[in-house]
């Protein structure tokens, strides 16, 4: 408990030191967008109405497929709403593929989603079907987490933010409607945001609770946090927001149990090897970051910053719900088993160029990088207008990195997409969508490439919001 308690001191020095030295400016706004930086990909909408229908042909395995793919985008004001519609054609025998209508929630994947409202901002946010990129409090239990990891089976969550007047609201996540599975909550509060008291009027404070009821796993794990941030200082260049989170993920009891018998096998059957003296139980971290916001030159280029410095004990592993999570939920549970205790860093790059192209990048690694508590990274990019005529973005997340060297060999613990695309006319565009995404089989999941040249249809709806 020592380095708790010393990396506990140390935030809180922080905390006073920043207040000493910063004032916030007058006439500023109390909003505290500050837990997570948003990324508009391809899937979040690209905030006006249009109407995709990209034709191509697409090789899954060794199967090849003429497809073509209906996705309507319509956006009003705060709500926008996204569809995926499937229609793929076996060259062999010209069969529909109907993979991706079965199973789970079936027909209702052709929703990417239905938003409403900005988190952290509006009264109201709710984002329904794909919830890539979701957050709870500063992230140090869920952040940039996917209930999507595989395309073909996306499943159909829900993430929202409750609020009254910014001074006490819930936020939370429910990864999938067709049965229990991860649900998170987090109640916060700005208790003294009717003060006069600069700064401190800002202070937000949080619980977390997650849990994961899936029945088609081993071991499901809860975890729990609790954390408090403020703005210290905010203008309409910089907003500033120092904070401190604590973590802990409570010890699974038939985890406990098979690692007593040595009775812990992996996917396929066979029994996992541990060390004969490895010992397990709740394991708990602390984070100390700062979330720095930056606007230049009129909107100009904007940027975001996220600087934390982590403290893990024994069996615990940061941002346990992230973008790699739903591939292998039990071998990330028999993880926390061989987790040992170390400290840490990460950092998170947001970069927006004159609303042309948006740049993310994040990377958690720890002092001593080892198998048992490797680093994962996480990239976006989006630049729908940078280049004449062409369209790119793209994502890709990798978790589970023991040799940096790595971090850009896909395997079983990586997530990739990426679309390049030129406008032949305003309307008709051709290029190629690449995805290394996940099936699901008897086992899991397991990797698979797509691949999918295509030429297609891109027409600015006359209805709902128009581009500017």
């Amino acid at each position: 408990m020592r380095f708790f308690q010393s990396g506990f001191l140390c935030g809180l020095l922080c905390l006073a030191l920043s207040m000493q030295v910063m004032a916030q400016d007058e006439g500023s706004s109390d909003s505290q967008e500050n837990n997570g930086f948003s990324f508009q990909g391809p899937s979040d909408g690209m905030g006006y109405s249009q109407f995709t229908a990209p034709v191509g042909y697409t090789r899954i395995g060794d199967q090849n497929f003429i497809s073509l793919r209906l996705q309507p985008e319509l956006a009003f004001g705060k709500f926008g709403a996204g569809l995926d519609i499937p229609l793929l054609f076996n060259t062999s025998d010209g069969k529909l593929r109907t993979d991706e209508y079965k199973g789970g929630v079936g027909p209702l994947r052709i929703i990417r989603y239905v938003r409403y409202g900005v988190k952290h901002k509006d009264p109201v946010y709710v984002r329904v079907g794909d919830i890539s990129g979701s957050y709870l409090g500063y992230g140090l239990t869920m952040y940039n987490y996917t209930n999507a990891v595989s395309f073909e089976k996306r499943k159909v969550g829900v993430n929202y933010d409750l609020n009254y007047d910014l001074r006490f609201g819930i936020e939370g996540v429910y990864s999938d409607f067709n049965g229990f599975n991860i649900f998170g909550v987090r109640p916060y509060a700005r208790p003294l945001k009717t003060s006069d008291i600069p700064i401190i009027k800002t202070t937000e404070v949080g619980v977390t609770y997650i849990t994961d009821g899936d029945k088609n796993i081993e071991y499901g794990v809860t975890e729990i946090g609790a954390d408090i941030g403020m703005t210290v200082l905010e203008s309409k260049m910089v907003q500033i927001v120092p904070y401190i989170e604590y973590a802990r993920i409570m010890k699974n009891s038939d985890l406990k149990n098979d690692l007593r018998n040595n009775a812990i096998v992996d996917e396929e059957g066979n029994t996992v090897n541990l060390p004969s003296d490895a010992k397990y139980g709740a394991g708990q971290g602390l984070a100390i970051g700062t979330n720095f916001r930056f606007n230049f030159v009129a909107d100009v280029f904007n940027m975001g910053v996220k600087l934390e410095r982590r403290f893990y004990s024994d069996n615990f592993v940061p941002q346990y719900f992230d973008a790699v999570y739903e591939i292998n939920k039990d071998r990330k549970a028999i993880g926390l088993i061989s987790a040992e205790g170390v400290q840490g860093t990460y950092g998170e790059i947001f970069a927006n160029l004159i609303n042309k192209v948006q740049i993310l990048g994040g990377i958690s690694i720890p002092d001593k990088l080892k198998k048992t508590d490797g680093a994962f990274i996480h990239l976006g990019l989006s630049a729908p207008d940078l280049i004449p005529q062409t369209v790119i973005y793209g994502s890709y997340d990798k978790g589970y990195l023991d040799d940096l060297g790595e971090a850009f060999k896909f395997n079983q613990n990586s997530i990739a997409h990426l679309v390049i695309a030129y406008k032949l006319y305003p309307y008709l565009l051709t290029g190629f969508d690449y995805k290394w995404t996940f099936v699901k089989t008897d086992n899991g999941f397991k990797a698979k490439r797509y691949i999918t040249p295509f030429v297609g249809l891109q027409l600015q709806l006359p209805v709902g919001d128009q581009k500017k």
